[in-house]
């Protein structure tokens, strides 16, 4: 529609919306913002974390852990560990209103210090077991532009390809391709800087960076849910030339309301029926574990239907699959058999409902039970009670094998199945690092002691470490022998000129004070005379004449005393940018570069001792930052000589003929050292294993998967020793149940034989066991026949009778719901999407559902009106919540119109803005049902617009334009839309992705 009457207003009131969402969004830059970051690198070991799980698998749980300590002191830290997560993942699966993610790759730079991708994921509790699982729920996004929008050096641009890569799948949970996706954006990210990323799931403390770092370090963060695409979502619909209805009616007073009141309450129940109605809805939720549980509490047929952010392209063909099959008069004739199944079940319900009211009202006589067969000499009361009549009845109806006789095995007692798939794994894989063949070095170091080895292990960690820090990792011959840190790391070795490299660690302080002074002189241009000046007397004769300067212009007897001082012959040919040097700032800047340029002197004859040279015909600022960083590197290099040191003490002590001189033979002593160790891994591991098998106790009478547990060791089967502890625990459970049930049909057996006969024929005795005490009165003591059913038989059928409507009903309306789409192949009826993600999930075409249910206010303010823009009708389920706190830097609504200024305000609530504006509302059931689109059958249309990315359609744009140039935007529009062949009802919203498509593909190769 195009603007005219009200919608000439529209542009002030969204442009408003627009900059309000800027206002609010102000996303947070560093992990400290937030109040939960939990990092996987403090797991417990005994946690198993599956990094190759894809969307809606398991990441890793965590078992229910008793309040009480171990007995063994020596378990108390694993204990306290695992009672700290599962408690941690508790807390998380109550969290409300905000998302949990699984964030990695971390990154540092400057202010910003947050994680680059992040993944949905959901909290599960199992009721059952009460075990914690950590579920992946979503797609990965990647968070650059959010986190460096205006950061120095950061170009979106050159990301956007890693961007499309993520959207496609990679990067995604803790996959491999998460590290290469990092490893890539580090390498493009920011112009002639290359980010150092490390495969390390500690994080690194800022204090502790002085550069720009990327890490992996996977960690789950409570965030609030984003709103970054907010106001790139409203530049779209400013593009757009149309007023929709539902927004309009904001700007006209007297439109129809767009809001609607429902008499259902119940989320689930509200979409069936608008489905069933033949209405297109968009649900919005509070986050993507809300927008999961209201899709799983929808019925089978209906959920077929609706699309969460990461299912619409099966749902889509879900729908074109079952169309394409469909037979319309099938279709209809189910529909009718239905509905009129449905309406005798609730003429049956209401009429056995209505019959039970008069027997509790007593104007019905009830019947007296009469199932229990009479016998002379029962006594009053029965052995068992009702209730345990109940479980009798509910025991008898396993028919398992019988676990009896087996003997009674407590799963809880054996070795879980995550601490024996670590010792399996652990084993695996330092016998595949440990398969090289065996040197000098290693066969000389197994001979020692293992203290001996262990002391000579945390050295090597030590020197190593420094190593990988510097960069100076795999063979020596693959090091860069030209680097100032590998000539000081080699004389360290050889213990050559150590006076020499003492004198230049010496002057490590020198080089950052040069860096210091440097930086209060930057950006000023200092010329020197031609020629190679004498530089100690040059800075003698700058401050001297800065002292001359400072003395003469002191006020005296109140009068201002200005002498003329002229510079000496070697001050007169220096200048500050090209000013001569009378004054006292560029004195002291002249001082203070000459005193670098002689820090400079003395630091490369202090590195030249050592056999290292720095060119001296760089500028100064480069030289100056190549001095502190081989200082600063050989700092690193110096603090491993105590190390050393004591690695070669402890091998002279040992006799062991091991010489280290030389990176090659640290190389070897390292590689022989590593070795051994990970033999001794490998025995530990077995003999660990071993011992897990033998504490396993033997018996003729284990159940089968004891037996089978113990195998799965011997045979290091991970996954199979898992299976054998579920399966115990479940045969522990059948046993005592199985005893039990002995116990309750010898009690019964003792006083009536032919009942106990009757209970083990495995009729159905779920109904009788209600009316058990008077049943066996009845049979204790033998009265009249009964005349009418019991209370407790009508309230079980009446019950009964509930359930079998609702269910029809459900049936009914979902076939209804099938009925209505299955002629628009390819349309998503039903979407349902966290509030803050449907900017980034669906375009903003004009009317693109018929109504939008808001589950929850979820602290929305104006800048959710965008909603009224998607829907004519919106549904509000909840309460309005209280104010919102203004943002910092809120628009100002002077450019709103006059009626609006005291409405839309940045503290107001998207309820309370709608309520407020709107104050007469419609009924739903009074909403005549959208009009259905028949398409011509002859005519095959192709997917939705809607589950077209937009990278998609640019690339389709782009392919379109290459192949006639000349093509105007019009040309390439109906061209796109002639290749995609959507859905006619979807015309509106195909115009407007494909034109938007079109700009951003012009604006992108201007």
């Amino acid at each position: 529609m195009p603007e005219e009457g009200p919608g000439a207003d529209r542009g002030p009131l969204l442009r408003f919306l627009r900059d309000l969402a800027r206002a609010r969004r102000g996303p947070a830059r560093d992990l400290a913002a937030y109040e939960r970051v939990h990092w996987l690198a403090e797991l417990p070991g005994d946690v198993y974390v599956e990094t190759d799980a894809g969307p809606g698998d398991v990441l890793f749980s965590v078992p229910m852990i008793p309040l009480s300590p171990p007995a063994v002191i020596e378990e108390f830290d694993g204990w306290l560990a695992l009672r700290h997560w599962y408690r941690t993942l508790r807390d998380l699966a109550a969290v409300r209103g905000e998302e949990v993610v699984l964030a990695t790759g971390l990154f540092t730079r400057g202010a910003v210090r947050d994680h680059l991708l992040a993944t949905p994921v959901r909290i599960v509790v199992d009721e059952r077991s009460e075990r914690v699982d950590v579920v992946l729920s979503g797609g990965t996004g990647l968070r650059d532009r959010e986190l460096l929008d205006g950061v120095e050096g950061f170009t979106p641009d050159r990301t956007a390809w890693v961007r499309d890569a993520v959207e496609n799948g990679r990067g995604f949970g803790l996959n491999a391709s998460v590290s290469d996706v990092l490893r890539k954006w580090s390498g493009v990210a920011f112009i002639d800087e290359d980010i150092a990323f490390r495969e390390d799931w500690a994080p690194e403390h800022p204090a502790s960076v002085p550069a720009a770092r990327l890490r992996l370090a996977p960690a789950l963060v409570v965030r609030p849910p984003g709103r970054a695409a907010v106001a790139a979502y409203y530049d779209e619909i400013i593009a757009q030339p149309w007023l929709p209805a539902g927004f309009g009616a904001l700007l006209a007073a007297d439109a129809p309301s767009p809001l609607l009141s429902a008499e259902e309450t119940d989320t689930p129940r509200l979409v069936a029926e608008l489905l069933g109605r033949g209405s297109r809805v968009l649900a919005v939720t509070a986050d993507a574990a809300s927008a999961a549980r209201l899709h799983a509490a929808l019925a089978p047929g209906i959920a077929e239907l609706c699309a969460l952010p990461t299912t619409s392209g099966l749902v889509a063909e879900a729908i074109r699959g079952r169309a394409a099959g469909a037979d319309p008069a099938a279709q209809r004739r189910r529909v009718d058999e239905l509905a009129a199944r449905t309406a005798e079940a609730e003429q049956e319900a209401a009429e056995l409902r209505e019959r039970l009211d008069r027997v509790e009202a007593g104007d019905e006589p009830a019947a007296v039970p009469s199932w229990i067969p009479p016998r002379p000499g029962l006594p009053e009361t029965p052995p068992i009670g009702a209730p345990e009549a109940a479980e009798l009845v509910r025991l008898l109806a396993d028919r398992g094998p019988d676990r009896t006789g087996h003997r009674d095995v407590d799963p809880g007692t054996l070795p879980s199945a995550p601490y024996v798939r670590t010792l399996i794994e652990a084993e695996a894989a330092a016998a595949e690092r440990a398969g090289a063949a065996d040197t000098e070095v290693s066969a000389a170091l197994r001979r020692c002691d293992t203290s001996v080895l262990a002391q000579l292990d945390a050295r090597a960690m030590v020197v190593n470490a420094a190593l990988r820090d510097l960069g100076l990792t795999g063979h020596p011959a693959g090091w860069k022998h030209t680097d100032p840190t590998v000539r000081a790391f080699t004389d360290l070795l050889a213990r050559r000129r150590p006076g020499v490299w003492s004198r230049v660690e010496e002057l490590t302080d020198r080089a950052e004070e040069a860096a210091a002074a440097l930086e209060t002189i930057a950006g000023r241009l200092i010329e020197l005379p031609p020629g190679d000046p004498p530089l100690r007397l040059l800075a003698a004769d700058a401050r001297e004449l800065r002292g001359q300067i400072a003395a003469g212009v002191a006020p005296r007897r109140g009068v201002l005393r200005v002498p003329v001082h002229r510079p000496t012959e070697l001050l007169a040919g220096c200048f500050v940018d090209g000013e001569s040097v009378v004054t006292v700032d560029r004195l002291d800047a002249l001082h203070t570069h000459v005193m670098v340029l002689l820090t400079c002197r003395e630091l490369q004859a202090a590195w030249e001792d050592a056999g290292v040279s720095f060119p001296a015909d760089v500028p100064l600022p480069e030289r100056v930052a190549r001095f502190r960083r081989a200082h600063l590197r050989l700092e690193r290099v110096r603090s491993v000589k105590p190390a050393v040191e004591e690695s070669v003490e402890l091998i002279a002590a040992a006799g062991l003929p091991v010489q280290i001189t030389h990176p090659l033979q640290w190389y070897g002593y390292s590689a022989g050292l590593e070795h051994v160790l990970l033999g001794q891994g490998i025995e530990r591991a077995a003999g660990d294993l071993a011992a897990l098998r033998d504490s396993i106790p033997v018996s003729r009478s284990d159940p089968p998967e004891l037996t089978a547990a113990r195998a799965a060791i011997d045979a290091r089967d991970a996954a199979a020793y898992g299976h054998a502890l579920a399966g115990l625990a479940e045969a522990r459970h059948r046993r005592a149940a199985q005893l039990r049930r002995d116990e309750l049909l010898e009690r019964v057996e003792f006083v009536h034989s032919e009942l106990a006969d009757l209970l083990r024929d495995g009729e159905d005795w779920t109904d009788r066991v209600a009316t058990w005490d008077e049943a066996w009165r009845a049979a204790a003591l033998p009265g009249p026949a009964p005349v009418a059913p019991s209370p407790e038989t009508l309230r079980a059928d009446a019950a009964e009778a509930a359930d079998r409507h609702r269910a029809l009903a459900a049936e009914l309306t979902a076939a209804r719901a099938w009925q209505a789409w299955s002629d628009r192949p390819g349309v998503v009826p039903a979407w349902i999407v966290p509030l803050w993600q449907v900017p980034d999930v669906l375009p903003p075409g004009p009317d693109s559902f018929d109504v939008v249910l808001v589950d929850g206010e979820h602290g929305a303010g104006a800048e959710a009106l965008f909603l009224l823009w998607l829907a004519p009708r919106v549904v509000l389920l909840g309460a309005a919540g209280p104010p919102l706190p203004p943002p910092e830097r809120s628009p100002a609504p002077d450019a709103l119109p006059p009626a609006l200024r005291d409405l839309v305000t940045p503290t107001t609530t998207l309820y309370t803005l709608l309520r407020d504006r709107f104050a007469k509302v419609r009924s739903l059931a009074d909403e005549p049902g959208p009009e259905p689109e028949r398409a011509d059958e002859s005519e095959a249309h192709g997917r939705s617009i809607v589950t077209y990315k937009r990278p998609e359609l640019l690339a389709l744009v782009a392919q379109l334009a290459a192949e006639d140039r000349a093509a105007d935007d019009d040309a390439l529009v109906e061209r796109a839309r002639g290749e995609l062949s959507c859905p006619p009802s979807e015309d509106g919203l195909v115009e407007a992705r494909l034109r938007f498509a079109v700009e951003t593909y012009r604006a992108s190769v201007d």
